[in-house]
């Protein structure tokens, strides 16, 4: 296949400005999703309610930012519709990953649901970067330069390969709930509120300050996975419905988060 029939496919628009600049000829999809929270049971299907009520939920507790629901469904929707397209054509496929979470299972949905004759090939810059995250790499946390030498090394899927990663897709469709985390390099589920005792600790500790800055200092912490900051609020908002913290709405984004 000439280059240019390649679908370049990356998760988030960060990582897919940085291919774009680097493969200027090619077409790059951002994938918008991350599957490392949430149920999967219907994450690759044409409706799938159960994943999209599971974004809602995190959404609507960004209550300064009330069109972010709006602004993230039509990214995803735009997403969903070019990737089933590439699908049903067989377009071959190259997956920029790390060694995330959401990156593994992203490679193993997207091998469930291609012909097993649709090209699929893999570059991965775990090991391969300086930039990383306490042995976590992601494309979106590297540099163009980093990128750059690993442009030319792809590598095509093996079949046996390609087994493994719909087993195990199917295998977390069924059991996928709450939150996932790795412990070394296997994956594992865990409860939804996963992150509630350490953001309570922490703001125990540090007393009232902005959101933002107590969810960057969890996010900072050795000891903790590649988490989103969005699932860091939503789990803030959860906490202060319960009465265990208190959040102080601000004019200019996110509140104030103080101990009680």
């Amino acid at each position: 296949m000439a280059s240019s029939q390649i679908l370049q496919v990356v998760q988030g628009g960060k990582a897919a400005d940085l291919l774009r600049q680097l493969l200027p000829d090619e077409e790059v999809l951002a994938f918008e999703e991350d599957f490392s929270h949430g149920p999967l049971a219907d994450a690759d299907t044409i409706d799938p309610q159960l994943r999209m009520a599971w974004w809602n939920r995190i959404w609507w507790a960004h209550s300064w930012w009330p069109d972010i629901d709006q602004q993230f469904q039509l990214a995803w929707w735009q997403c969903r519709k070019r990737l089933f397209r590439a699908l049903s054509e067989q377009q071959p496929l190259c997956v920029w990953l790390g060694n995330t979470v959401h990156d593994q299972l992203m490679l193993a949905m997207l091998a469930a649901n291609a012909h097993p004759d649709q090209p699929l090939a893999v570059l991965d810059v775990a090991g391969q970067v300086a930039s990383s995250h306490h042995g976590v790499y992601a494309v979106a946390m590297c540099s163009a330069a980093e990128l750059q030498p690993l442009i030319t090394r792809p590598r095509t899927l093996l079949a046996s390969e390609r087994v493994q990663l719909i087993a195990m897709w199917r295998h977390w469709q069924q059991h996928a709930n709450g939150w996932r985390g790795q412990i070394d390099g296997q994956l594992h589920v865990y409860p939804a509120d996963h992150f509630d005792a350490r953001l309570l600790a922490l703001s125990r500790q540090q007393g009232e300050q902005p959101a933002a800055r107590l969810v960057g200092m969890l996010m900072g912490q050795s000891t903790v996975e590649l988490v989103s900051d969005s699932y860091l609020f939503w789990r803030l908002a959860t906490l202060a419905e319960a009465g265990l913290l208190l959040l102080k709405p601000q004019p200019d984004g996110p509140p104030l988060v103080s101990p009680l």
